[in-house]
């Protein structure tokens, strides 16, 4: 695959994640448990895709909101050492968003986020000549931004389409539970997303179906032009015009559940946009999603890493 040097803008959430080492169990009862250590890792949808495509390789700028704390700093250090450019609002008044993430054994995580200085990122922040540098546009950290939910996100869409870039989008999970309104916040997105990625529970919560082939069907009904399923340890589908391809996940140790579905975000937009088809492009955004999930201590696999991974053959 060639080395793409065009340029990524992501617009969302700047989060710092406390994460726990994988867990064989933990139920929600009155307990005490004892781990090796806790480790305080960049996190939020928007920098880790950033952080990833811009470790591959592509020049990439991210609009975001922190506050004026430590926590900030770590984010800043993470961005430097990505060559991410981060046009960051900066809020005193709020802390920079925290997540604290359970992890679990089995590859699964539970994830308590306080969006903290998040909520005061605004589409104003996001700027005319920004977007007419970007030959892609990626929109994450949906609910952790409230300032941007339904018509201000649709507008940056559509402004970067109007600017010839193509753009993507992931919502995340819900963390209020899907009500109408907040669906109709997505839906009205979609007409301006070029490709709409998302876990299947979240794509059936979407489009108010059980089956998440039907349901990803709905979601290009609604108007986005492709529709890529995160499958977890299945891998991940891609669905469009009545097309499905499916990419098997790749075997590795759980280390780092926390953020696989970013990173393979970033994978997948790195390989499409270095002009790949869709099925490698789908294997390239499993091979990030993988190492990421092995290695906590390097999470955003650069391109060499993933060669060796590749030759490894690792299915």
């Amino acid at each position: 695959m060639a080395r793409s040097r065009r340029r990524v803008v992501a617009v969302g959430d700047a989060i710092v994640d406390l994460v726990t080492p994988p867990l064989a169990d933990l139920r929600p009862c009155d307990s005490q448990r004892e781990v090796s250590g806790v480790s305080i890792l960049p996190g939020g949808n928007a920098t880790n895709f950033s952080l990833q495509i811009g470790t591959l390789g592509i020049p990439t700028t991210l609009v975001a909101c922190v506050g004026s704390d430590a926590f900030a700093d770590v984010l800043r250090k993470a961005y430097k050492a990505a060559h991410v450019d981060a046009r960051l609002r900066v809020d005193p008044a709020k802390p920079t968003g925290t997540t604290v993430a359970l992890s679990w054994s089995n590859g699964g995580r539970a994830l308590i986020t306080a969006l903290g200085a998040n909520a005061g990122l605004r589409e104003r922040d996001v700027s005319a000549r920004l977007l007419e540098s970007a030959d892609h546009v990626h929109r994450a950290g949906f609910w952790w931004t409230p300032g941007l939910l339904g018509a201000p996100t649709a507008r940056i869409l559509r402004r970067a389409h109007r600017a010839k870039a193509t753009t993507s989008m992931d919502t995340s999970t819900d963390p209020r539970g899907w009500s109408l309104k907040r669906v109709e916040a997505v839906r009205s997105c979609l007409p301006h997303v070029d490709t709409f990625f998302g876990n299947e529970t979240e794509v059936c919560a979407l489009a108010g179906l059980r089956s998440p082939l039907d349901a990803a069907q709905r979601l290009l009904d609604l108007g986005a032009g492709e529709v890529v399923l995160h499958r977890g340890a299945e891998g991940a589908a891609w669905v469009r015009g009545g097309k499905v391809v499916r990419s098997p996940a790749f075997r590795g140790r759980v280390d780092n559940p926390t953020g696989c579905g970013d990173v393979f975000n970033a994978g997948y937009v790195f390989a499409k946009l270095s002009g790949a088809p869709v099925s490698e492009a789908l294997g390239f955004g499993n091979a990030c999603a993988a190492l990421h999930l092995s290695d906590r201590a390097t999470p955003y696999p650069d391109l060499a890493h993933l060669r060796r991974f590749f030759r490894r053959g690792s299915r």
